[in-house]
């Protein structure tokens, strides 16, 4: 009963965490509204990869390699914060470009792996989602778990950054969002850009 508690409430905790309006959300959404909803659903599986294995390498230890080798978790931050802002300069420059008053599509993805592969580098972007994950084990988890447990957490943690970012994906590559979205694209865009410029300056630049 205790485990099934444990992993009750590590459902919770993940939900929450995931409902949260952060990078991974910024990208599903945007490439949901600018290219299509196979795009944003491929970054949505993507996304949930990553995050699954954060979970698995935190289950492995990986909090406590960051906590004995700082220069480790400040170069994938580093890298990771780089990687957002390069997105973010990436949308404000595109959205000088001319378009056709009718184009809803902006940014085209080749194929569904540069979407997914882009929904892997957005959330590997940021370790913090492995210390994350490690405090949530320390402090959710009985000690001497089976293994099946840590199984079914990481389906946990899979499944429900799937079915969240899916249903982000699905609303907005709604006809009727897209349309609102192409009456103002241009500010959306630079907005998002500049939002996406923050969280990479400050992931990068961020001690803690």
């Amino acid at each position: 009963m205790e485990l099934f508690t444990a992993l009750a409430a590590l459902a919770g905790i993940w939900f929450l965490a995931v409902t949260l309006p952060g990078p991974n959300f910024i990208v599903v959404s945007q490439v949901s509204l600018s290219d299509s909803r196979r795009s944003g659903l491929f970054i949505s599986l993507g996304v949930s990869t990553a995050a699954c294995v954060w979970a698995a390498s935190s289950l492995l230890g990986l909090k406590a390699v960051f906590e004995h080798a700082n220069w480790l978790y400040d170069t994938i931050r580093l890298l990771g914060g780089i990687y957002l802002v390069y997105m973010g300069l990436r949308l404000i420059i595109d959205s000088f470009r001319q378009f056709k008053t009718d184009e809803v599509c902006q940014i085209s993805l080749s194929s569904p792996f540069a979407a997914y592969r882009r929904g892997l580098f957005t959330s590997f972007s940021n370790p913090k989602t492995a210390a994350f994950f490690g405090s949530i084990f320390v402090t959710t988890f009985p000690p001497q778990a089976p293994a099946w447990a840590f199984v079914l957490t990481l389906g946990i943690v899979f499944a429900i950054s799937l079915i969240w970012y899916s249903l982000v994906a699905v609303f907005f590559s709604l006809s009727q969002v897209r349309k609102g979205y192409a009456k103002v694209r241009k500010i959306a865009d630079r907005l998002t850009g500049s939002l996406l410029l923050f969280l990479g300056f400050r992931l990068a630049f961020s001690r803690s």
